[in-house]
């Protein structure tokens, strides 16, 4: 552990002072918002389009939030804010809680003993990415990078790696720009009793922590707003941007501009003096970037991150997580999720393929960059789901690159009624079709058009020739039978007599580009407006029954009588509570609660792994009337036939029905959906139980399931 943090702190101060008053003339930002707001968009990002977010650090460890949904690199204060759930949860996972057994002791956990930055790299790469942002420091205090000013980095412990360094040199070789994140600005109050305040105070167990293990203090603190705050916060940046020179300084949302009294929106911003010294000390910071940027002929950028942005408009890129304009905005960059959760969070809810393959299209059709996040595990790896969604990124942009790279919006970003989005690139027009183009549709945006101003149009990823014709309506295109190799989006490329690119419609104004989108909830906690179950209403696949029977003993089902114990995988979305979630495949019914489903959860999920593709015969569920109440089973049956995690979409699984048994009138209830004699369900790998409430008490109770079951159909 290094012992020279303190004089690298004062000489990284030094060196500020240094850049910021020597050669003022060879600089081309004076230090001022309107000499920044003059910075022009880099070509390499606005050619780009697409870039790879990464959040990975010692909350990756942990992989875990409560419901199982929302941002789990915000845990490690979760621990100590909400002590009532997460200190039995340690207690059952590490032995101990705080302040025995704090963040601090998760650290050594976090090794990174399987990671490949040139594999990571080249993935990346071959992905289609053209930078990458990767967290160098979170809100944690914990610093990924080789840091001279903190003991608690990622070269001195944990992984003992440059873990910045490392991925930033094998991104170099592969032509990738890079920008290691900082999000340390809302260090100060992250393990504090209040957020957001100018005056912070350590919660109580992270203040014991710190007296039995000083050292911690530099993990967990300073706390509060103070000048050695602000200047350590400076200091660590340019740590990184003298050992690194990244490309990108991406900042997170500074809250504090808008909380505790203090008005960043008014003219000029209205301040406590504390966070006046913060605010400028950004202006600075960023200043010093970009000058430093122009003087290695470097391109560099920067990001204004928040609904309430950090910097006035027009300094650097319009920035918001999983940001979703509705019109063509001023430079924009949605960091958006592949889940619920930036960092790592096992059992994560993913959108769907086709979602992120719409979503990345419609950003882009915007004028904007499409920055998507992974959370690896604290190993090194890639989780599965993930991995899918990378790899179809990867075939998609494969085939409709040319609609991507280097595009520019048009002077429309969409046409609602046939599903299709917009992007040019010079005198071609993509239109990207969002839903399959299996019958013909008109381009209304080309109506008035002659006849002679498109020279051709064919569909990237086929080599069948396109009918296309004027008509008074716009332009109307036949698709070919052959679809090609395309899924999920399909572009044509029509080609025209003149640059179809139309700077002029931009809604400049940040503001009114920000209107209606989505608010951003500042501690990630899950949207719960995002259902999980699409509505389903009752019905029985076609060739199949439902069988339901009750029993007083775990003995007495005749129909339906219990399966025996198997090794099929089961998990559940969210997290459920009290009995391990293996005892619903042990063969055993008891008289406990079993795995279930907090109150108040209206989605949740069971979801059966058979570890391959298998004909399926019969689908049975046995739950028990665990205190009068909760025998009952109201669920809707899905199959997927994915050979990899398909995610918990279930609007990408196959229905087979719907089951209700009604109040539960014995001490057992088995439900089952089978197939006729001699068939099958059809063919899959996972099977998913769809729960909802069974009664309205403490915000809805769910099912006490015992025991999931599959009976495969004979082989033939």
């Amino acid at each position: 552990m290094k012992n020279k943090w303190l004089g690298g702190l004062i000489i990284g101060l030094v060196l500020l002072a240094a850049r910021t008053l020597g050669a003022q003339e060879k600089q081309p930002y004076d230090g001022s918002w309107e000499s920044l707001q003059k910075m022009p968009v880099p070509a390499w990002f606005d050619d780009g389009k697409i870039g790879i977010f990464i959040h990975w650090g010692p909350y990756s460890v942990i992989g875990y939030r409560q419901g199982g949904r929302g941002y789990a690199e915000h845990v490690p204060k979760l621990l100590y804010s909400g002590r009532e759930h997460y200190y039995p949860y340690m207690q059952d996972r590490w032995g101990a809680t705080p302040p025995d057994f704090g963040y601090k002791d998760i650290i050594p956990e976090f090794k990174a003993e399987n990671w490949d930055p040139e594999a990571w790299a080249k993935l990346f790469a071959d992905v289609g990415f053209k930078y990458c942002v990767m967290t160098a420091e979170h809100h944690d205090g914990w610093a990924n990078w080789d840091s001279d000013l903190t003991p608690w980095n990622a070269m001195d412990m944990g992984p003992k790696r440059d873990l910045v360094g490392d991925l930033g040199k094998a991104l170099k070789t592969h032509g990738l720009k890079f920008a290691p994140s900082y999000h340390r600005e809302r260090h100060q109050t992250f393990f504090a009793k209040k957020l957001y305040q100018v005056d912070a105070v350590p919660q109580d167990d992270i203040a014991e922590e710190i007296r039995r293990v000083p050292e911690a203090a530099s993990l967990y603190g300073p706390f509060g707003l103070s000048k050695e705050f602000v200047d350590d916060y400076v200091a660590r940046w340019k740590e990184i941007q003298t050992k690194y020179q990244p490309d990108f300084l991406w900042i997170d949302d500074v809250p504090i501009f808008t909380r505790n009294g203090n008005n960043s929106r008014t003219v000029p911003p209205d301040f406590k003096p504390e966070v006046q010294y913060f605010y400028d000390s950004f202006r600075n910071m960023i200043t010093d970037f970009m000058n430093d940027g122009a003087a290695r002929g470097a391109e560099v950028y920067v990001n204004n991150k928040g609904g309430n942005r950090n910097w006035p408009a027009g300094v650097g890129c319009l920035e918001k997580d999983n940001l979703k304009l509705k019109v063509i905005g001023p430079k924009w960059e949605s960091c958006t999720t592949f889940g619920t959760s930036f960092g790592y969070l096992e059992g994560d809810r993913y959108k769907s393929i086709e979602r992120v393959i719409h979503e990345m299209v419609e950003v882009i059709s915007r004028n904007g960059n499409f920055l998507v996040n992974i959370g690896p595990k604290p190993d090194g790896t890639i989780p599965e789901p993930q991995m899918e969604r990378l790899m179809a990124m990867k075939s998609w942009l494969s085939i409709n690159g040319d609609a991507i790279y280097g595009s520019r919006y048009w002077k429309e970003s969409e046409q609602q009624d046939e599903q299709l989005a917009f992007t040019t690139n010079g005198k071609k027009l993509y239109a990207i079709k969002l839903s399959k183009p299996d019958a013909p549709f008109v381009i209304t945006g080309m109506a008035g058009w002659d006849a002679e101003k498109v020279a051709s149009v064919r569909l990237l990823g086929s080599d069948a020739p396109v009918s296309y014709q004027m008509t008074p309506q716009g332009l109307k295109i036949t698709p070919p039978t052959d679809l090609g190799q395309s899924e999920h989006a399909w572009s044509f490329e029509i080609v025209t007599d003149e640059n179809q690119h139309h700077p002029n419609v931009i809604v400049h104004d940040a503001d009114q580009a920000l209107t209606g989108t989505k608010e951003v909830d500042l501690e990630g906690r899950a949207d719960q407006s995002d259902p999980r179950h699409p509505p389903m209403k009752p019905f029985t696949l076609s060739g199949a029954t439902v069988v339901i029977e009750t029993a007083s003993s775990a003995t007495g089902f005749a129909k339906l009588p219990l399966a025996e114990a198997s090794t099929w995988t089961v998990t559940a979305n969210p997290q459920t509570k009290n009995d391990p979630l293996r005892s619903l495949c042990d063969g055993k019914l008891s008289t406990g609660i079993g795995p279930v489903f907090a109150n108040g959860v209206q989605n949740g999920s069971y979801r059966l792994d058979l570890g391959t593709t298998q004909s399926v015969s019969a689908i049975t569920s046995w739950s028990v009337d665990y205190k009068g109440k909760r025998g009952a089973q109201k669920i809707a049956l899905y199959a997927s036939d994915a050979a990899t995690d398909p995610g918990w979409d279930l609007s990408d699984y196959t229905p087979l029905g719907t089951i209700d048994t009604g109040k539960a009138e014995a001490n057992y209830t088995a439900a089952s959906l089978r197939a006729t004699e001699g068939h099958s369900l059809g063919k899959f790998r996972w099977i998913v139980w769809a729960v909802s409430p069974v009664t309205e008490s403490g915000g809805g109770e769910n099912t006490a399931f015992q025991e999931l079951a599959v009976e495969l159909a004979p082989s033939t």
